[in-house]
C-alpha cells in the first residue's frame, strides 16, 4: 500500500527528538506556570500540598532520566504523541516510572512508589514540559522546582530555605576542593552544594571512570526522608555514581543507623558546605542531644572571657549546635562554609559562640548578604561563615569581609538588571542584558581585595583579627563605623564615649540591674477605657510623640504604670524592638506629652545634673547622627520581620564636643526646635470653631 507523503511528514513533524528539545529562558517561570494551573484545578479538592509536591518531582525525575539516557535522534518518552489520550499517556508515564526511575534506583525508591497524579494533571505537566531541555535550562533544576512546588511547605514545617544557586557556586569556588576531597553538607536538602561541587571536581577530570568514582566522596544528610532521596537521585541520575546520602538527624550521631554510622564519623571531613535550618519556630530542647555540644551548655561571661557552665541550656537554636556539629565532623585543617542568621555575627548574648569557633581554628571570611537574598521565601537576614578547623590557632591572621548589596533579585524575586543612567539595561558582549549580581565573581574579586582602610570606600577587605571590635563579625560594622570613628578619634574637637560611660559617670539614669529602663505592655484588654495614649514604636516619629494614638486607655490604669515609667519632660524615647526601619527611632518628651504609657518596646533615657554640660538636648542631637544612627544599624539583631537593638545600646559611642561651648551651642540650637515645635503642637491644639469664625 503506497505511503501518504503528506501523512508521513505531518507524523513526524510531530515526534519530539532530544535534539529539538530547548532551553528555557526562565525555567521557575515555566514551574510557575505549571503550579499555577494545578493549583486553580485542585484547590476546591486537594489539601495535601507536601503529596502533590512529590508527586511533581517524581514526574520531574522521569523528564530529566528521559533526556539524559536518549541520545540527540532518539524520541523522547516524556512527551505526549500524536493522536494520545491523557488516560494513555498516564500509562506510559507510569509504566516509565516504574521501570527506568523507581527500579533502576531500587535502593533510593520505595517499592510501592506511584504516580499517583490524575491523568489531567500528567497531561498538563507533560505539554507544559515536553519541549523543554531541562539539563539545558538550569544549573541546578529541583533548586529551582522545590523553590516553585516544596519551599512554602519546608519553610512552615522546619524553617528550611533553598539556597540560592549564586551563593552556593560562590561558597564551593571561596574554599574550592581537591579532587580526592572527602565533602559533606550535614543539612543537604536536595543536594544542591553537592552538585555544586560535583560540577567543581569534573571541571577538574577528564577520566569517566575518575569522574563516577569521585562521586563516592559526596556525603549528605538530612532529616527529611523526601530531601535525601531525592538528592541521592539528583546525584545519581547526573553522575552515574553512587553518592552517600542518609535520612538522620544530624545533631544527634547516636541516633545514625548502621550505614550512617560507618561512614559519618567526627574528625573526618574535608570540606562542609551547608545552610542548616534556623529559626526560633524549631528550637532543639532535648537533653540527650543538648548534652553532646558545648554549645548545648550555659556559658557565662566570667572577666570578660566566655566560659561553659555544667548546665545546659533549656533550648538552643538548631544553626548554633550546626555549627559545633560541623566543627566535630570536619578533619584537621578542614573547612567549613555555613550560612547563618547575621544576628549571629553581631550579638552580645552571642559572642560565646565566637569564643568556641576561634578556640577550635580560625575564621576565614565573613560574607554579609543583602537582606533579599531569600526572598520572596524569607526576608531573614543572614551571613555566610568561613572557617578551618585547626588546633595550632595563630594569634593574628587575616579575615575575608564582603558587604553583598546586590544579588539579582528583588524582594519579589523578579530579576534585577544593571542599568545605565538613562534608565536602559547595560548590556554583555553578546547583547544579553546584564543581571546585577555581585555574587558573580566575588572569590575572584575578595582575592585582589587590601586590608582594611578607614580612608578608602570598601565593600570587599581584608581586617586582621586582632582588630576584631568586641566579637563584632559584621562587615558594615567596619566601613560604616569603624572608619568614622577612627577618623573621630584622632580629632581633638570630640571626646569619644558610649552611652555606657555616660551611665557609669550618672549623666543617663540606669535601673537597678544597670539597664535603661523601657515601657510595659498594658494588655489590650485595656484599649478603649479612656483618653490616655499607649504610646507604641509607631508613634515616634521627627521626635514626637503622636498623641493620637488609637490604642487609649483609662486614668486607672495610667495611675498603676505612673509610679514606675515616671515620664517626665526632657526625657527622650528611643525604639529598641520592632521593625527594622524603626529601631533608633527617638522622640523628646515635652509639658505637652507627660501623661502617657511606653510600650515595652521603648527605651526611656533620662539625663541627670552633672557638670560636664552634657542634657537631653544635646543628647538628642547626638543620637540623631549618622555615624550614630549607623551603630545602632550594625547591632540591631534582626529575624525575621522583628528587629531588635537590647543593651547592645550601651556600646553605641557618642561623639561629644570637646569644648564646653561648643556642648551648650548644640544645646541651645536643639532646645529651640523643640521649643519651637512645641508651640505649634500647642496651637493645633488650641484649634477650634470659634477661632477660625474670628
Amino acid at each position: 500500500m503506497p505511503v501518504n507523503i503528506t501523512d508521513f511528514l505531518k507524523e513526524k513533524s510531530d515526534i519530539i527528538r532530544k535534539k529539538d528539545l530547548k532551553k528555557a529562558t526562565n525555567l521557575k517561570q515555566v514551574f510557575t506556570s505549571i503550579n499555577q494551573h494545578l493549583y486553580g484545578k485542585l484547590k476546591y479538592t486537594d489539601t495535601d500540598t507536601r503529596a502533590r509536591s512529590k508527586q511533581i518531582v517524581n514526574l520531574l525525575l522521569c523528564k530529566l532520566v528521559d533526556e539524559i539516557s536518549k541520545k540527540l535522534e532518539e524520541e523522547v518518552e516524556f512527551c505526549i504523541k500524536v493522536g494520545e489520550s491523557d488516560k494513555h499517556l498516564l500509562k506510559r508515564i507510569e509504566l516509565f516510572f516504574n521501570e527506568k526511575v523507581r527500579k533502576k534506583f531500587n535502593d533510593v525508591m520505595d517499592e510501592n512508589e506511584q504516580i499517583t497524579l490524575t491523568k489531567e494533571l500528567v497531561y498538563l505537566v507533560v505539554k507544559e514540559l515536553q519541549d523543554i531541555s531541562l539539563l539545558r535550562s538550569s544549573k541546578d533544576i529541583f533548586s529551582d522546582a522545590f523553590e516553585i512546588f516544596v519551599s512554602k511547605i519546608l519553610k512552615d514545617e522546619g524553617g528550611q530555605f533553598f539556597t540560592p544557586h549564586n551563593i552556593v557556586k560562590f561558597m564551593v569556588n571561596y574554599l574550592g576542593a581537591n579532587i580526592d576531597s572527602k565533602i559533606l553538607d550535614p543539612a543537604c536538602g536536595h543536594g544542591g552544594f553537592l552538585l555544586e561541587t560535583k560540577e567543581m571536581l569534573w571541571s577538574k577530570i577528564e577520566s569517566k571512570e575518575q569522574r563516577i568514582k569521585s562521586i563516592s566522596n559526596l556525603f549528605g544528610i538530612d532529616k527529611d526522608l523526601f530531601l535525601a532521596k531525592i538528592s541521592k537521585l539528583y546525584l545519581e541520575i547526573l553522575s552515574n555514581g553512587k553518592a552517600n546520602i542518609f535520612c538522620e538527624d544530624s545533631l544527634d550521631p547516636k541516633s545514625y543507623r548502621a550505614p550512617a554510622k560507618r561512614l559519618i564519623k567526627n574528625n573526618t571531613f574535608d570540606y562542609i558546605f551547608t545552610n542548616p535550618p534556623f529559626g526560633v519556630k524549631i528550637p532543639i530542647n532535648d537533653n540527650v542531644i543538648l548534652e553532646n555540644y558545648q554549645l548545648g551548655h550555659v556559658w557565662k561571661n566570667i572577666d570578660n572571657k566566655w566560659e561553659m557552665q555544667k548546665k545546659l541550656v533549656k533550648q538552643q537554636a538548631p544553626q548554633v549546635l550546626f555549627i559545633e556539629r560541623c566543627v566535630q565532623l570536619l578533619k584537621e585543617g578542614g573547612k567549613l562554609g555555613i550560612v547563618l542568621p547575621e544576628g549571629i555575627f553581631g550579638n552580645p548574648t552571642d559572642r560565646y559562640i565566637w569564643d568556641f569557633l576561634t578556640s577550635n581554628g580560625k575564621i576565614l571570611g565573613i560574607i554579609s548578604l543583602d537582606q533579599n537574598t531569600f526572598q520572596p521565601y524569607t526576608c531573614n537576614k543572614t551571613s555566610i561563615l568561613f572557617f578551618q578547623k585547626l588546633k595550632n590557632i595563630p594569634e593574628d591572621y587575616i579575615i575575608d569581609f564582603a558587604i553583598v548589596e546586590n544579588v539579582g533579585h528583588d524582594k519579589d524575586g523578579k530579576v534585577l538588571y544593571k542599568l545605565n543612567k538613562d534608565g536602559s539595561r547595560k548590556l554583555d558582549s553578546t547583547g544579553n542584558p546584564l543581571i546585577n549580581d555581585e555574587i558573580i565573581d566575588l572569590h575572584l574579586r575578595i582575592k585582589e581585595a587590601g586590608e582594611f582602610n578607614y580612608l578608602k570606600d570598601q565593600k570587599i577587605f581584608k581586617i586582621k583579627y586582632k582588630q576584631i571590635k568586641n566579637k563584632i563579625f559584621i562587615p558594615i560594622y567596619y566601613t560604616g563605623v569603624e572608619k568614622t570613628l577612627k577618623k573621630l578619634e584622632s580629632d581633638q574637637n570630640f571626646i569619644l564615649l558610649t552611652v555606657k560611660d555616660l551611665t557609669d559617670r550618672k549623666i543617663i539614669y540606669t535601673n537597678k540591674g544597670g539597664y535603661l529602663p523601657r515601657g510595659d505592655e498594658i494588655g489590650s484588654h485595656v484599649y478603649g477605657l479612656g483618653d490616655i495614649p499607649f504610646i507604641r514604636t509607631s508613634e515616634l516619629n521627627n521626635w514626637e510623640i503622636n498623641l493620637d494614638s488609637y490604642k487609649k486607655t483609662s486614668q486607672e490604669v495610667y495611675e498603676q504604670y505612673k509610679p514606675k515609667q515616671n515620664i517626665e519632660e526632657n526625657d527622650i524615647l528611643l525604639v529598641k524592638d520592632g521593625g527594622p526601619n524603626l529601631i533608633g527611632k527617638t522622640a523628646f518628651i515635652t509639658k505637652l506629652d507627660t501623661k502617657i504609657i511606653i510600650q515595652s518596646h521603648i527605651f526611656q533615657i533620662k539625663t541627670l545634673e552633672n557638670d560636664e554640660y552634657i542634657d537631653s538636648y544635646l543628647l538628642l542631637y547626638l543620637l540623631n547622627l549618622d555615624i550614630v544612627q549607623k551603630q545602632i544599624q550594625a547591632i540591631t539583631f534582626v529575624q525575621g520581620t522583628i528587629a531588635t537593638i537590647g543593651n547592645r545600646i550601651m556600646e553605641v559611642v557618642l561623639p561629644i564636643p570637646s569644648e564646653i561651648n561648643a556642648r551648650k551651642e548644640i544645646s541651645d540650637y536643639i532646645r529651640n526646635i523643640i521649643n519651637s515645635k512645641t508651640e505649634i503642637k500647642k496651637k493645633i491644639q488650641n484649634l477650634s470653631l470659634e477661632t477660625i469664625n474670628r
